[in-house]
């Protein structure tokens, strides 16, 4: 999904333009690295480690975790359009921060879905680390018990 142009990072895809290079989380540590100056990072940070910087009150975590949020949003916005889904349930590591993204992420979904259309509820997952462990887990039970009540 094409979102914008010059995305801090490349994409899997090598483009510079697609909603991952926006807001993935490689987007969100380049944002970091840019607004602390490359050399005061932490070559080893990871995004556990800036949600942990973000949460303690850190500025430029905030910063670089709030537009990734923007980011973030204008994807939702577009499944939204797209799919007129009635949730959309956000999840991975950046729910930890979920106090300090919601605003930047529904603000964006508000006022891009256009008017008239009904907006998705927009909740961050109670799943925790292992939704799609879960999510495959369950595909298997369903199809042991569905064979077990067919015979």
């Amino acid at each position: 999904m094409i979102v914008g142009s010059g995305a801090p990072v490349a994409c899997s895809c090598g483009n510079d333009d697609c909603w991952e290079a926006f807001s993935s989380e490689r987007a969100a540590l380049a944002r970091y690295t840019k607004l602390i100056g490359p050399e005061a990072s932490d070559a080893a940070l990871d995004f556990v480690e800036l949600v942990d910087h973000a949460l303690a009150g850190e500025h430029a975590a905030k910063a670089a975790l709030i537009e990734t949020a923007h980011y973030i949003g204008i994807g939702i916005s577009n499944l939204v359009v797209g799919f007129s889904p009635e949730a959309v349930v956000v999840s991975g590591e950046i729910t930890r921060a979920w106090a300090l993204v919601e605003t930047a992420l529904t603000e964006k979904i508000e006022r891009t879905v256009r008017r008239g259309l009904p907006s998705a509820r927009i909740l961050p997952s109670t799943l925790g680390e292992q939704p799609t462990l879960r999510g495959a887990l369950s595909l298997v039970l369903a199809s042991k018990f569905a064979a077990a009540f067919a015979a």
